[in-house]
């Protein structure tokens, strides 16, 4: 499902847009630094893992792709894969209509917004990103004078959904395995998000199996929420289907215990008397 669909066509819930002859297979993604540098990433077909690092990638010879941020220097690709993938019918609530860069831009969440390449001709396989599915509470979340109060497992609590679409020529190579599972390593090192959601129609069966083998649960199924707006099923009230992952506890530092012989702070005896002459006396100049 389209996150246009609540946002910017009027229609029912936003989530997530998955081609349905997307099959990707599973694989593992290795640690990620920071999330607010700019990430890469590389998949190996043979081990079914994914390197990630900071700065510029060198993938193997065997990798399928790079991980790369998504910019507005990638707009072409990004509405070329965009039309491609709603054109199937159960991927949003349009199969024509696609929102303006500028729209994307505004919407999704820079940080956390990537595509991955060709490691051979840097062509665009296919892109994700994410949004803030309750924009009632961003108010909340953006107080720069708000304390945070992380929970239990460390972290702030907010909710992030996904959407990505693959390149019509490029699925079944396991890209769409290798996008959710890097960007779910980028959330999982920011402490701001504790959940990441995925809304899609039942009939999206790819998306389903991409989302389970990831590691995400069934968490609702919302009855007749989203209208179609154009394609062969204008004008029907279509479901929704919604599934979540809980992102793993974040570790505390143990807190350094204070030596019982040893003083935090030596006390030094200084010698506060001032010359009050020597205030008055200007530098002789020789």
């Amino acid at each position: 499902m389209s996150a246009e669909g609540s946002s910017l066509y009027g229609g029912g819930g936003g989530g997530l847009s998955v081609p349905t002859s997307d099959a990707a297979s599973p694989c593992n993604v290795g640690a990620y630094g920071s999330a607010t540098s700019p990430s890469t990433a590389s998949l190996s077909p043979s081990s079914g893992t994914v390197s990630v690092g900071k700065g510029t990638c060198r993938s193997s010879p065997g990798s399928v792709a790079n991980l790369l941020a998504l910019t507005e220097l990638r707009k072409a690709a990004w509405a070329r894969i965009y039309t491609s993938g709603i054109s199937t019918g159960d991927a949003a609530i349009s199969t024509t209509r696609i929102p303006s860069w500028k729209q994307f831009d505004a919407l999704m969440i820079r940080r956390h917004r990537h595509i991955a390449v060709d490691p051979r001709d840097n062509r665009t396989l296919g892109w994700i990103a994410c949004f803030h599915p309750y924009p009632q509470h961003a108010c909340l979340y953006d107080d720069a004078d708000a304390p945070s109060h992380p929970t239990v497992d460390g972290r702030e609590g907010r909710v992030a959904e996904i959407q990505i679409m693959i390149a019509e020529a490029e699925r079944r190579r396991g890209v769409g395995a290798f996008l959710v599972k890097a960007l779910l390593a980028l959330l999982g090192a920011d402490t701001r998000y504790s959940t990441v959601q995925a809304s899609f129609f039942p009939e999206n069966k790819a998306c389903f199996k991409l989302l389970e083998r990831c590691g995400f649960e069934m968490a609702a199924t919302r009855r007749n929420v989203a209208k179609m707006l154009d394609g062969p099923r204008a004008g029907d009230w279509r479901d929704l289907v919604t599934m979540e992952l809980k992102l793993p506890p974040l570790p505390t530092l143990p807190t350094p215990a204070a030596h019982p012989n040893r003083t935090l702070s030596p006390t030094f005896e200084l010698d506060s008397t001032i010359d009050p002459t020597a205030i008055q006396k200007r530098p002789r100049l020789e």
